[in-house]
């Protein structure tokens, strides 16, 4: 996810671009409007969104040049759709596992889940989210200053929940840790991405498991003369249920995120 947000990971909403509902010829063949999707995907993802031509995008959906005009005005009219379609698919989902009763832990785990299965399912995908997006300030500012609001926003509603219900610390900063769960994802599908490996290093589980239990080894004398190990704390027992292989709730496991 291209990344450019304020406060709590929250930004004034900048102008985006046009919902795709707007942009659609009427009388639109859904079909191969899915299809010119589909290839500027690839196209933006192996050539570049600045290398990548229209004439490109449209053999590639085996459609006229002409055509891909009758469903987007232009070249970043179309990376603005990918932008939109996808995050707006991963939204919805988030938003029913940030309104679930699952314990905050499990809520945490399934919204990194969606983040990092979204990105790292598809490497032409991760390309264009994790690259091309970001290769101008204008682009960011332009497509994901809304969308990315709304996901930073689902994670720190769910990081004051936990702290609000004795499951987190009562120190912890939602705005920090916000921005610790988004940017070790990120770097994660980053270094995938660059890597070539098959599969990103790390799961949701491992990630936020790791954390929220910390670094610290748990037998550790801490500074108050006790025993770190001695007594769990409410987060700490939770992070242990949501890095261990513990039955996510069912609730959580509906929502994995694949690419639109």
């Amino acid at each position: 996810m291209a990344h450019s947000a304020g406060r709590d990971g929250v930004g004034s909403e900048a102008a985006v671009a046009a919902p795709a509902a707007e942009r659609a010829s009427p009388g639109a063949d859904p079909e191969k409007r899915r299809r010119i999707l589909d290839a500027a995907i690839r196209t933006f993802g192996r050539r570049g969104f600045h290398e990548a031509r229209i004439a490109d995008i449209a053999a590639d959906a085996k459609v006229a040049e002409g055509t891909v005009y009758l469903y987007f005005r232009n070249k970043e009219d179309l990376l603005g759709v990918v932008f939109d379609e996808c995050m707006d698919g991963v939204l919805e989902k988030g938003r029913a596992v940030a309104r679930s009763a699952a314990p905050a832990a499990e809520r945490l785990t399934a919204l990194v889940d969606l983040h990092l299965e979204f990105i790292g399912s598809d490497r032409d995908l991760a390309s264009v989210f994790q690259i091309e997006l970001r290769r101008s300030a204008r682009l960011v500012e332009r497509f994901s200053r809304s969308k990315l609001v709304e996901h930073f926003r689902l994670l720190g509603d769910v990081l004051r929940d936990g702290v609000a219900k004795g499951e987190f610390r009562k120190d912890l900063d939602p705005r920090l840790a916000v921005r610790i769960l988004f940017g070790a994802a990120d770097e994660i599908l980053s270094e995938w991405l660059l890597s070539g490996d098959k599969r990103p290093a790390a799961d949701a589980r491992h990630l936020v498991g790791t954390l929220l239990t910390g670094f610290a080894a748990k037998e550790e004398i801490s500074s108050k003369g006790k025993r770190a190990g001695s007594r769990k704390e409410p987060f700490e027992a939770r992070a242990e249920g949501a890095s261990s292989g513990a039955r996510r709730p069912k609730s959580a496991l509906r929502h994995r995120s694949h690419p639109q």
